[in-house]
């Protein structure tokens, strides 16, 4: 019996992690990748909505392909958090961490395997979670952005698999 997969991705995290490392992923891709271990059965991409435009513009671009791809993408509003050092006052933040979580517990019961797109160290108590309950998790960072937590876990670097999952012909 093939593997019951759910995969969840942390637009934020992986849009730094590819500043960082110089190439862009392919979400649709991305759940080729991952397909060829089971069925997934869950895909999520969550995303922070600016309310402004060029940026709105974008994100609801960004929005429409990942569902082409065959995600559910959830979105909330971005958040101007003060910051002095900021040449605005403020930066725009937007974070998933509950929301990503409670997602992959509430479907961890019809899942046997959940990969985490993200190297962000406050997923790292969702793996004594999935433990728990007898499942398998997988974080798939950049290693350019991924917490030494995670280095600890069961991971798969985006890097790694690079020749799998990047945009072809981008500029």
């Amino acid at each position: 019996m093939k593997k019951r997969i759910g995969l969840y991705v942390d637009d934020a995290n992986l849009y730094y992690g590819q500043k960082r490392a110089g190439w862009k992923i392919d979400y649709s891709r991305l759940l080729s990748y991952v397909s060829q271990f089971g069925v997934v059965c869950v895909a999520k991409y969550f995303i922070g909505m600016p309310g402004w435009e060029p940026a709105k513009g974008i994100n609801e671009a960004l929005k429409a392909d990942r569902i082409k791809a065959g995600y559910v993408v959830i979105t909330k509003p971005l958040k101007k958090i003060f910051d002095p050092s900021s040449i605005q006052g403020f930066i725009n933040k937007c974070n998933f961490d509950v929301e990503i979580t409670m997602e992959a517990c509430m479907d961890m019961e019809n899942l046997d395997k959940v990969y985490i797109a993200s190297g962000d160290s406050d997923f790292v108590y969702i793996k004594t979670i999935a433990f728990s309950k007898g499942k398998q998790l997988e974080f798939m960072p950049f290693e350019s952005n991924c917490a030494w937590e995670i280095k600890l876990s069961e991971h798969t670097f985006l890097d790694d698999i690079k020749d799998r999952v990047s945009k072809v012909n981008v500029q």
